[in-house]
């Protein structure tokens, strides 16, 4: 009963072929990742540019999803923390504006999270990180913790 999705931590390249890179890992992200219906939509961990500036940053970002999104007909949800947002994507609200309106943002040890990218194009965060040093009966060590801003997951959110 519990709602479970596919998370992919970008491995950012900086090389010629970054729009390559993107693309390779999106087509090997989608044939490991088994994505069924019922499932949240898949994620993109983005929290690392490894030397890419703004630009060819937001480039592999970007082709990273629409290669998820033309191989799977789902918009991802973009993971990060505002910080790196608008510091490495230089705060670009692009993709809230292109259909990428699900936003699971980390920011920790705050009242409420800061959300780039003007608000996400107006939509705010879906979900917040709000602490890695959470603990859970069952689990040793630190967990992260994460809400959920609803009552109850919205039926829009799960892949048809």
């Amino acid at each position: 009963g519990l709602p479970v999705g596919a998370y992919h931590f970008a491995d950012v390249t900086k090389s010629p072929s970054q729009s390559a890179g993107a693309q390779a890992e999106a087509e090997w992200f989608v044939a490991n990742a088994a994505l069924k219906a019922g499932d949240l939509p898949p994620v993109l961990d983005i929290e690392q540019n490894n030397g890419l500036g703004t630009l060819a940053l937001t480039n592999w970002v970007m082709t990273w999803l629409e290669r998820v999104r033309q191989l799977t007909g789902i918009y991802p949800m973009i993971y990060t923390s505002p910080n790196f947002w608008q510091t490495q994507m230089g705060n670009t609200a692009w993709f809230a504006q292109n259909g990428y309106t699900v936003l699971w943002i980390a920011h920790w040890g705050v009242n409420a999270p800061t959300v780039p990218a003007s608000n996400w194009g107006g939509r705010g965060w879906t979900f917040w990180q709000y602490s890695s040093t959470g603990s859970v009966a069952g689990i040793s060590g630190a967990v992260d913790l994460d809400r959920y801003r609803g009552s109850a997951l919205a039926a829009s959110l799960f892949i048809p």
